[in-house]
């Protein structure tokens, strides 16, 4: 089984080469009507998606309906399962993919039907502007299909048609749009950040020794639409923890929280799927005894930042963090200088600039 802190989305991390063109996959998995009980595997052809699909499908949500924790929350129509999009972002390497309620050829609706591309060598920024419309295009056009073949049909065209459009994508575009920030107030920042420091130190950038097990935390929407949520959070970590972890987001349609789970993920962590804002409240909401220096930073953040409330440093670090940040979110080039070389080859082609 691979290690996931280093080798997830870092798979194919070696094509992160001066001049070479984002590459995309695109699979899909989970319940559909033209199988009668799990779909076979459409276009799982990384590791990091099959690993992908094992922490969010096989572990996450398989294990959250095996143990019954989802029977313990309110009932929701079962057209209402699932409305989820979910971005899994490591410097160099993302995942998008989308989740929409479902069933199986026998009418069971438990699990979704999940769309998720594999993106190398796009920043962020990149990715959610080419293709997140596209992606729900497919998504709902694979749900609707009546056979096994039509639904190999949509995912192969849509394929062609994200690689068709990153293609010649400009590497550099603005990363975040004019205004985009969370309505979040002085207490609430003091919050968020008290739990960032308090509980994701081994993420920090200079931390020692390797981090700890995952931690799952929700957050107030930066937006109504998912797109500019998974945007917005996606440059807030850039600024706060190392980028060379993985970070996933899961934002459910119309519910104005995000959910995100830092580092290596548990079955428990997938509750968040499901969970209401009483079970599951956003740190904004939970009281804490706050330091001084959390204090300071929150108001940077509420009153000091840039238009769009991206906070200049970090609560690890004493120095700017924000143009870095935001030039990985939507910089081919930052990425490459970021990115880890592959292999002896890959650190002497760094090495020598190549």
């Amino acid at each position: 089984m691979p290690d996931f802190l280093q080798d997830f989305l870092h798979q194919e991390i070696g094509s992160l080469r001066r001049d070479t063109p984002p590459r995309l996959h695109l699979a899909a998995f989970g319940k559909h009507p033209a199988w009668n009980d799990h779909m076979e595997d459409i276009g799982i052809d990384t590791v990091t998606l099959l690993e992908a699909k094992r922490y969010l499908y096989l572990e996450g949500i398989s294990g959250q309906i095996d143990t019954g924790a989802w029977d313990k929350l309110p009932p929701v129509p079962p057209e209402e399962n699932y409305d989820h999009w979910l971005l899994w972002h490591r410097v160099g390497e993302c995942l998008l993919g989308r989740l929409v309620s479902s069933s199986d050829g026998k009418g069971r609706t438990r699990y979704p039907f999940v769309v998720m591309a594999h993106i190398i060598g796009a920043p962020a920024a990149v990715v959610l502007r080419e293709c997140f419309s596209a992606l729900e295009t497919i998504a709902r056009a694979g749900r609707a299909a009546a056979t096994v073949a039509d639904v190999r049909q949509v995912i192969a065209r849509g394929r062609a048609a994200l690689a068709g459009a990153l293609a010649p994508a400009a590497d550099a575009v603005p990363p975040l749009p004019d205004g985009l920030r969370p309505g979040i107030d002085h207490t609430g920042w003091t919050r968020i950040l008290h739990v960032v420091e308090s509980q994701l130190h081994g993420f920090a950038p200079t931390a020692t020794p390797r981090p700890g097990p995952g931690c799952a935390l929700r957050l107030p929407a930066a937006s109504p639409r998912a797109d500019l949520d998974l945007l917005w959070w996606t440059a807030f970590w850039l600024t706060q923890l190392d980028a060379k972890f993985p970070v996933l987001h899961l934002v459910r349609n119309g519910t104005g929280w995000i959910d995100t789970i830092v580092g290596q993920p548990d079955s428990p962590h997938f509750l968040c799927l499901r969970a209401d804002r009483a079970l599951l409240p956003p740190l904004t909401d939970i009281p804490y005894s706050l330091a001084p220096h959390a204090e300071r930073l929150a108001a940077e953040i509420k009153d000091g930042a840039d238009a769009n409330g991206i906070p200049a440093r970090g609560i690890f670090h004493l120095t700017p963090t924000r143009d870095r940040a935001l030039a990985l979110l939507s910089r081919a080039a930052a990425l490459r200088e970021a990115g880890p070389p592959a292999g002896l080859i890959g650190r002497l082609r760094k090495l020598w600039g190549g």
